[in-house]
Protein backbone atom coordinates (compact mmCIF):
# COMPACT_ATOMS: atom_id res chain seq x y z
CA UNK A 1 0.00 0.00 0.00
CA UNK A 2 1.63 3.78 -1.07
CA UNK A 3 1.98 5.37 2.31
CA UNK A 4 0.57 8.79 1.04
CA UNK A 5 -2.76 6.72 -0.01
CA UNK A 6 -2.89 5.10 3.92
CA UNK A 7 -2.35 9.04 4.77
CA UNK A 8 -5.23 9.85 3.12
CA UNK A 9 -7.37 6.73 4.50
CA UNK A 10 -6.53 7.91 8.19
CA UNK A 11 -7.35 11.90 6.98
CA UNK A 12 -10.55 10.47 6.23
CA UNK A 13 -11.45 8.58 9.35
CA UNK A 14 -10.08 11.45 11.85
CA UNK A 15 -12.61 13.87 9.76
CA UNK A 16 -15.69 10.90 10.58
CA UNK A 17 -16.07 10.96 6.75
CA UNK A 18 -17.82 7.47 5.41
CA UNK A 19 -16.83 6.12 2.10
CA UNK A 20 -20.79 5.65 1.60
CA UNK A 21 -21.11 9.93 1.95
CA UNK A 22 -17.87 10.36 -0.15
CA UNK A 23 -19.77 7.43 -2.94
CA UNK A 24 -23.23 9.60 -2.32
CA UNK A 25 -21.86 12.82 -3.08
CA UNK A 26 -19.51 12.03 -5.86
CA UNK A 27 -21.25 8.77 -7.56
CA UNK A 28 -17.57 6.85 -7.40
CA UNK A 29 -18.05 3.26 -6.48
CA UNK A 30 -17.28 1.79 -3.27
CA UNK A 31 -14.98 -0.75 -4.70
CA UNK A 32 -13.10 1.98 -6.80
CA UNK A 33 -12.93 4.34 -3.37
CA UNK A 34 -10.67 1.24 -1.27
CA UNK A 35 -8.92 0.77 -4.28
CA UNK A 36 -7.81 4.56 -3.85
CA UNK A 37 -6.79 4.17 -0.36
CA UNK A 38 -5.42 1.19 -0.55
CA UNK A 39 -3.06 2.25 -3.18
CA UNK A 40 -4.45 -0.70 -5.91
CA UNK A 41 -5.00 2.33 -8.69
CA UNK A 42 -4.07 -0.13 -11.65
CA UNK A 43 -7.55 -1.90 -10.68
CA UNK A 44 -9.19 2.02 -12.01
CA UNK A 45 -10.11 3.29 -15.52
CA UNK A 46 -6.76 4.49 -17.04
CA UNK A 47 -8.45 7.39 -18.27
CA UNK A 48 -10.31 8.76 -14.98
CA UNK A 49 -7.56 7.25 -12.52
CA UNK A 50 -6.75 11.29 -11.79
CA UNK A 51 -10.18 12.17 -11.76
CA UNK A 52 -11.26 9.54 -9.38
CA UNK A 53 -8.31 10.84 -6.70
CA UNK A 54 -8.94 14.67 -7.10
CA UNK A 55 -12.39 13.93 -6.53
CA UNK A 56 -11.95 12.11 -3.38
CA UNK A 57 -8.95 14.39 -1.98
CA UNK A 58 -11.50 17.08 -2.38
CA UNK A 59 -13.90 15.33 -0.35
CA UNK A 60 -11.99 14.69 2.80
CA UNK A 61 -10.01 17.96 2.91
CA UNK A 62 -6.84 17.12 1.47
CA UNK A 63 -4.31 18.66 -1.23
CA UNK A 64 -5.57 17.93 -4.56
CA UNK A 65 -2.05 18.43 -5.99
CA UNK A 66 -0.28 16.40 -3.31
CA UNK A 67 -2.80 13.31 -4.40
CA UNK A 68 -2.33 13.74 -8.04
CA UNK A 69 1.38 14.32 -7.53
CA UNK A 70 1.72 10.89 -5.41
CA UNK A 71 -0.37 9.34 -8.28
CA UNK A 72 2.26 10.19 -11.12
CA UNK A 73 4.37 8.93 -8.59
CA UNK A 74 2.66 5.73 -7.95
CA UNK A 75 2.25 5.49 -11.97
CA UNK A 76 6.01 5.99 -12.46
CA UNK A 77 7.16 3.36 -10.44
CA UNK A 78 6.75 0.66 -13.08
CA UNK A 79 9.33 2.81 -15.04
CA UNK A 80 11.97 3.00 -12.51
CA UNK A 81 12.14 -1.05 -11.87
CA UNK A 82 12.05 -1.12 -15.74
CA UNK A 83 15.20 1.07 -15.51
CA UNK A 84 16.70 -1.45 -12.47
CA UNK A 85 16.57 -4.63 -14.29
CA UNK A 86 17.97 -3.11 -17.45
CA UNK A 87 21.02 -2.09 -15.73
CA UNK A 88 21.39 -5.50 -14.14
CA UNK A 89 23.10 -7.06 -17.60
CA UNK A 90 25.77 -4.11 -17.66
CA UNK A 91 26.80 -4.43 -14.04
CA UNK A 92 27.45 -8.29 -14.57
CA UNK A 93 29.40 -7.36 -18.26
CA UNK A 94 31.40 -5.29 -15.65
CA UNK A 95 31.97 -8.21 -13.63
CA UNK A 96 32.93 -10.26 -16.03
CA UNK A 97 35.60 -7.73 -17.63
CA UNK A 98 37.25 -7.39 -13.73
CA UNK A 99 36.92 -11.34 -13.87
CA UNK A 100 38.89 -10.79 -17.65
CA UNK A 101 41.57 -8.45 -15.62
CA UNK A 102 42.75 -11.02 -13.44
CA UNK A 103 43.29 -13.44 -15.90
CA UNK A 104 46.05 -13.60 -18.31
CA UNK A 105 44.36 -16.01 -20.65
CA UNK A 106 41.37 -13.52 -21.30
CA UNK A 107 43.91 -10.49 -21.85
CA UNK A 108 45.23 -12.33 -24.37
CA UNK A 109 42.26 -12.84 -26.61
CA UNK A 110 41.57 -10.69 -29.58
CA UNK A 111 40.07 -7.22 -29.26
CA UNK A 112 37.05 -8.42 -31.77
CA UNK A 113 35.24 -9.79 -28.18
CA UNK A 114 35.77 -6.47 -26.28
CA UNK A 115 34.26 -4.65 -29.52
CA UNK A 116 31.28 -7.32 -29.53
CA UNK A 117 30.76 -6.20 -26.23
CA UNK A 118 30.54 -2.42 -26.48
CA UNK A 119 28.07 -2.95 -29.66
CA UNK A 120 25.79 -5.18 -27.56
CA UNK A 121 25.77 -2.59 -24.45
CA UNK A 122 25.37 0.47 -26.91
CA UNK A 123 22.63 -1.60 -28.47
CA UNK A 124 20.71 -2.42 -24.90
CA UNK A 125 21.33 1.40 -23.95
CA UNK A 126 19.39 2.54 -27.27
CA UNK A 127 16.76 0.17 -26.64
CA UNK A 128 16.28 1.66 -23.29
CA UNK A 129 16.29 5.12 -24.13
CA UNK A 130 13.54 3.84 -27.17
CA UNK A 131 11.64 2.46 -24.57
CA UNK A 132 11.80 5.36 -21.99
CA UNK A 133 10.90 7.71 -24.78
CA UNK A 134 7.73 5.57 -25.83
CA UNK A 135 6.17 5.78 -22.84
CA UNK A 136 6.81 9.69 -22.47
CA UNK A 137 5.12 10.07 -25.61
CA UNK A 138 2.17 7.91 -24.74
CA UNK A 139 2.20 9.42 -21.56
CA UNK A 140 1.70 13.29 -22.85
CA UNK A 141 -0.82 12.00 -25.49
CA UNK A 142 -3.13 10.48 -22.70
CA UNK A 143 -2.94 13.95 -20.76
CA UNK A 144 -3.59 16.01 -24.11
CA UNK A 145 -6.89 14.12 -24.09
CA UNK A 146 -7.43 14.13 -20.69
CA UNK A 147 -7.34 17.48 -20.68
CA UNK A 148 -9.45 18.08 -23.95
CA UNK A 149 -12.24 17.26 -21.72
CA UNK A 150 -11.86 18.11 -18.46
CA UNK A 151 -15.53 18.41 -16.96
CA UNK A 152 -17.08 15.52 -19.21
CA UNK A 153 -18.54 12.64 -17.57
CA UNK A 154 -19.35 9.41 -19.47
CA UNK A 155 -22.24 7.30 -18.53
CA UNK A 156 -20.32 4.44 -16.71
CA UNK A 157 -19.30 7.26 -14.02
CA UNK A 158 -22.53 8.04 -12.97
CA UNK A 159 -23.45 4.50 -11.82
CA UNK A 160 -27.13 4.34 -11.84
CA UNK A 161 -27.22 5.35 -15.36
CA UNK A 162 -29.34 7.65 -17.34
CA UNK A 163 -33.25 7.96 -17.28
CA UNK A 164 -34.43 7.00 -20.98
CA UNK A 165 -38.41 7.55 -22.16
CA UNK A 166 -39.01 3.92 -21.22
CA UNK A 167 -37.88 3.90 -17.65
CA UNK A 168 -39.71 7.10 -17.47
CA UNK A 169 -43.05 6.05 -18.85
CA UNK A 170 -43.23 2.63 -16.99
CA UNK A 171 -41.68 3.50 -13.79
CA UNK A 172 -42.96 6.81 -12.96
CA UNK A 173 -45.84 8.80 -12.75
CA UNK A 174 -46.70 12.47 -13.69
CA UNK A 175 -46.73 14.27 -9.61
CA UNK A 176 -46.90 17.72 -10.83
CA UNK A 177 -47.50 20.19 -13.63
CA UNK A 178 -47.56 23.83 -13.88
CA UNK A 179 -47.63 26.18 -17.00
CA UNK A 180 -46.09 29.83 -16.50
CA UNK A 181 -46.35 32.70 -18.73
CA UNK A 182 -42.59 33.26 -20.44
CA UNK A 183 -42.00 36.89 -19.68
CA UNK A 184 -38.59 37.05 -20.82
CA UNK A 185 -37.87 38.51 -24.63
CA UNK A 186 -35.58 36.92 -27.33
CA UNK A 187 -32.89 36.20 -27.46
CA UNK A 188 -33.74 33.13 -24.98
CA UNK A 189 -30.67 31.72 -22.61
CA UNK A 190 -31.15 29.22 -20.36
CA UNK A 191 -28.50 28.75 -17.27
CA UNK A 192 -28.28 25.49 -15.82
CA UNK A 193 -26.46 25.11 -12.09
CA UNK A 194 -26.12 22.47 -9.14
CA UNK A 195 -25.06 21.68 -6.30
CA UNK A 196 -24.95 18.36 -6.86
CA UNK A 197 -23.81 16.07 -10.06
CA UNK A 198 -27.16 15.14 -12.02
CA UNK A 199 -27.22 13.65 -15.33
CA UNK A 200 -29.90 15.15 -17.91
CA UNK A 201 -30.68 15.07 -21.72
CA UNK A 202 -31.73 18.68 -23.71
CA UNK A 203 -33.56 18.88 -26.85
CA UNK A 204 -33.06 22.67 -28.76
CA UNK A 205 -35.92 23.70 -31.39
CA UNK A 206 -35.54 20.36 -33.57
CA UNK A 207 -32.55 19.10 -32.58
CA UNK A 208 -32.06 15.42 -31.63
CA UNK A 209 -32.04 14.98 -27.83
CA UNK A 210 -28.25 15.24 -26.34
CA UNK A 211 -27.19 13.52 -23.19
CA UNK A 212 -24.52 15.30 -21.14
CA UNK A 213 -23.72 15.22 -17.11
CA UNK A 214 -23.59 18.37 -15.14
CA UNK A 215 -20.89 18.49 -12.82
CA UNK A 216 -21.21 19.72 -8.93
CA UNK A 217 -20.72 23.49 -8.83
CA UNK A 218 -20.85 23.94 -12.59
CA UNK A 219 -22.98 25.45 -14.54
CA UNK A 220 -24.05 25.09 -18.20
CA UNK A 221 -25.90 27.97 -20.61
CA UNK A 222 -27.89 26.94 -23.49
CA UNK A 223 -29.59 29.69 -26.12
CA UNK A 224 -32.62 28.37 -28.35
CA UNK A 225 -35.02 30.18 -30.63
CA UNK A 226 -38.33 28.39 -30.68
CA UNK A 227 -38.15 25.88 -28.04
CA UNK A 228 -36.08 24.19 -25.40
CA UNK A 229 -36.79 20.90 -23.61
CA UNK A 230 -34.39 19.46 -20.83
CA UNK A 231 -35.08 16.29 -18.83
CA UNK A 232 -33.20 15.35 -15.63
CA UNK A 233 -32.45 12.62 -13.72
CA UNK A 234 -33.03 14.75 -10.24
CA UNK A 235 -33.42 18.14 -8.94
CA UNK A 236 -31.67 18.03 -5.70
CA UNK A 237 -29.32 21.56 -5.64
CA UNK A 238 -30.59 22.51 -9.15
CA UNK A 239 -31.11 25.54 -9.88
CA UNK A 240 -32.15 27.38 -13.37
CA UNK A 241 -32.39 30.74 -14.80
CA UNK A 242 -34.13 32.04 -17.74
CA UNK A 243 -32.19 35.11 -18.75
CA UNK A 244 -30.70 35.82 -15.65
CA UNK A 245 -34.32 35.07 -14.17
CA UNK A 246 -34.42 32.64 -11.21
CA UNK A 247 -37.17 29.50 -12.29
CA UNK A 248 -38.97 29.02 -9.05
CA UNK A 249 -41.67 26.56 -10.73
CA UNK A 250 -40.25 23.08 -9.22
CA UNK A 251 -39.26 21.92 -6.07
CA UNK A 252 -35.87 20.27 -4.82
CA UNK A 253 -36.68 16.39 -5.55
CA UNK A 254 -34.57 13.05 -5.93
CA UNK A 255 -37.43 12.13 -8.63
CA UNK A 256 -36.80 13.34 -12.24
CA UNK A 257 -37.92 16.56 -13.51
CA UNK A 258 -38.87 17.60 -17.23
CA UNK A 259 -39.21 21.31 -18.44
CA UNK A 260 -40.33 22.35 -21.70
CA UNK A 261 -40.05 26.37 -22.82
CA UNK A 262 -41.69 27.38 -25.63
CA UNK A 263 -41.64 30.88 -27.40
CA UNK A 264 -44.21 30.51 -29.35
CA UNK A 265 -46.94 30.01 -26.88
CA UNK A 266 -44.30 31.83 -24.33
CA UNK A 267 -44.71 29.46 -22.15
CA UNK A 268 -42.60 27.44 -19.41
CA UNK A 269 -43.90 24.14 -18.49
CA UNK A 270 -42.63 21.81 -15.62
CA UNK A 271 -43.29 17.99 -14.81
CA UNK A 272 -42.17 16.59 -12.02
CA UNK A 273 -42.49 12.48 -11.53
CA UNK A 274 -42.60 10.24 -8.68
CA UNK A 275 -42.00 6.46 -8.49
CA UNK A 276 -44.87 4.40 -9.33
CA UNK A 277 -46.38 2.49 -6.51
Amino acid sequence: MSNYFKELKELRKEAGIDLEEIHNRTKISLQALRSIESGELGQLPHTYVRLFVRAYANEIGANENEALNALDKLIDNPLVINKEEKKQPIDTIEINQNANNNSSDQIKQPSVFAKNIRVDMLKGIALVCTLIFSIYIIRQINKEEAAKYPISYPSEFEEEGPITDQILQNDFDLFTESVQIMEEDSPFTLKMATVERVWYKTKIDSLNFVEDILPSGDNRLYEFSDSLKVLFKYSKGLNLYLNGSSIKSFKSSSNPLQIIFSTVNKTVTTQQFIPKN
